[in-house]
């Protein structure tokens, strides 16, 4: 069996691939293709949502993935960024502090965490 993949694998995925690919891009290149693929591919997800076509989101879900890990990446690697993973790990404890109101439709933003 093999093992369910982590962010920490799909992170050095992306930068074993662009080494292998020859891709080197600065910081500023980086951005801007990471941020012009993102929209593409979040249009891409939206697009196969409105023809229900359940094949294409998944895949198109996968690269919108696959360009948030690169800019999570590309903060990682130019400016000192924490782990990704630990990241994730305070936010989905934030999320889980947080209250949800039925009234007003909003959640709320709990003292004493980071985001």
């Amino acid at each position: 069996m093999t093992k369910e993949i982590t962010i920490k694998d799909i992170q050095n995925w992306d930068r074993d691939f662009s080494k292998r690919k020859g891709i080197k891009l600065s910081e500023k290149e980086l951005i801007q293709m990471c941020i012009l693929k993102l929209v593409e591919e979040v249009g891409e997800v939206a697009k196969g949502l409105y023809e229900k076509d359940w094949v294409v989101v998944q895949a198109e879900v996968c690269d919108v993935i696959t360009f948030t890990i690169k800019i999570a990446n590309v903060v990682e690697d130019f400016h000192g960024g924490k782990d990704l993973s630990e990241v994730f790990k305070k936010k989905m404890e934030y999320g889980e502090a947080r209250q949800f109101d039925k009234k007003t439709g909003k959640f709320s933003k709990p003292d004493g965490y980071e985001f």
